[in-house]
């Protein structure tokens, strides 16, 4: 079993407003052995001196979307083979910019999860949500007036984002069947959306209570949990009242719903970074003005949602929502997003240790403690004051570590080939 020893390492803890006098780190194999403590280096520990600087979690990406190109309307019909290029890269990329842990929210299965485990591809761990749920005409039915669902219930002719289901019996079977292919959470849409080229929107609510609750109930049989696509007001209560755990996006809810999330021991997951961006790329996209519109007030109405989370004790969580090359110019945005909102060292949590309790990971990931799997970046800089330095991973990130395997070292001037 390897076994490496940092040294000299400041570390980001649980909970602390501030970072650790330098210390040590023992990983052996892919658990983190012990923190702190000083004696000399065995004689099988590769040792790495992080002279002083931040020793800290990988971070997790709570709402990704790796298999998608864009949402340019000309990727609509993607080949398998091209849905599948862009996820490596999509994968690839992510974990160089320090994401050892993503969580997909609609697109991703176990082909990819697979081809990660075996090493066939680079990239962070994977909790996959498989095909998102959606009902006809939903957020996530993407079809055009002149086209039907496939047999299969997909929403276009090689879509692996979702599957069209309606009535609890629907949502029943198409519940169990991505959890039978290995989904570690299930994903349904319960409001539309500001930027899907389906003529759903966020002004309304999508699947019946008792639909909500079939979905809830199937994934609590197998000790998971679901995650939902909400705007509206309606949208969240709905699935509050359901059981919902992680509530994605509610740009659009009052402060008493907010306060219900808390009250229900929900996560909110905002994604910033996907709506500015797309603001952004509008032009390329093909985005009318009126959606432009839209989007630029659904950001700014999520900005105020932010703050009623902060004021009632709401876990928010860190997600991106980005989709292919997207990800890849804005991934690392949200953290900066994120820090015109909120102190840095409570963005350095959401996207570590709260989004780990969202994974129902406690402990295992999003943390640097004995036992815990050995998910580690090195930084230049202290996040903790500044969490906008995450954002430069090119001058910043200095070592990448997921699961115990180093995928870049700068730090011994022995860069990894898996590395840039």
């Amino acid at each position: 079993m390897s076994s490496t020893l940092f040294v000299n390492a400041r570390l980001v803890l649980d909970d602390a407003d501030q970072l650790t006098e330098p210390c040590r780190v023992t990983v052996d194999g892919n658990r983190i052995g012990s923190v702190g403590g000083d004696g000399p280096a065995s004689g099988l520990q590769r040792v790495i001196d992080v002279g002083g600087r931040t020793l800290m979690p990988g971070l997790i990406d709570a709402h990704a979307h790796v298999t998608g190109l864009s949402l340019s309307p000309r990727n609509a019909a993607a080949t398998v083979d091209e849905i599948a290029a862009a996820a490596a890269g999509y994968l690839r990329g992510a974990l160089m910019d320090g994401f050892t842990t993503v969580r997909e929210a609609g697109g991703a299965d176990h082909r990819i999860a697979r081809r990660l485990e075996q090493g066939d591809i680079l990239g962070p761990r994977l909790f996959y949500s498989g095909r998102a749920l959606t009902q006809t005409g939903g957020g996530a039915d993407f079809r055009t007036v002149d086209e039907s669902v496939d047999p299969c219930g997909h929403a276009m002719p090689h879509s692996v984002m979702s599957v069209i289901v309606d009535g609890v019996d629907e949502v029943r079977r198409a519940s169990r069947e991505e959890l039978r292919l290995g989904a570690t959470q299930l994903k349904l849409f319960a409001s539309g959306g500001v930027v899907f080229p389906a003529k759903s929107h966020a002004t309304r609510y999508e699947f019946s209570p008792s639909e909500l609750a079939a979905a809830v109930e199937e994934a609590t049989a197998r000790d998971t949990y679901v995650m939902a696509h909400a705007y509206t007001d309606e949208a969240v209560r709905r699935c509050l009242q359901a059981g919902v755990r992680s509530i994605e996006h509610a740009n659009f809810v009052d402060e008493e719903t907010v306060a219900l999330m808390g009250e229900h021991g929900a996560f909110f997951d905002p994604t910033f970074i996907s709506l500015v961006q797309r603001v952004e790329s509008a032009g390329e996209n093909g985005l009318s003005g009126t959606v432009v519109g839209n989007i630029t007030h659904a950001i700014e109405q999520g900005r105020t949602v932010y703050s009623w989370a902060r004021k009632h004790g709401v876990p928010i969580a860190l997600g991106t929502d980005l989709w292919g090359p997207d990800a890849r110019r804005s991934q690392l945005r949200e953290l900066q997003l994120r820090s015109e909102l909120d102190e840095s060292r409570n963005v350095v949590r959401s996207a570590t240790a709260v989004n780990a309790d969202l994974l129902m990971m406690t402990g295992q990931l999003g943390t640097i403690r004995p036992g815990a799997f050995a998910d580690l970046l090195v930084v230049d800089g202290d996040p903790l004051r500044d969490a906008r330095i995450l954002c430069q991973p090119e001058t910043n990130l200095l070592l990448v570590m997921k699961d115990g395997v180093m995928h870049r070292d700068r730090l011994t001037g022995t860069d990894s080939p898996s590395g840039h």
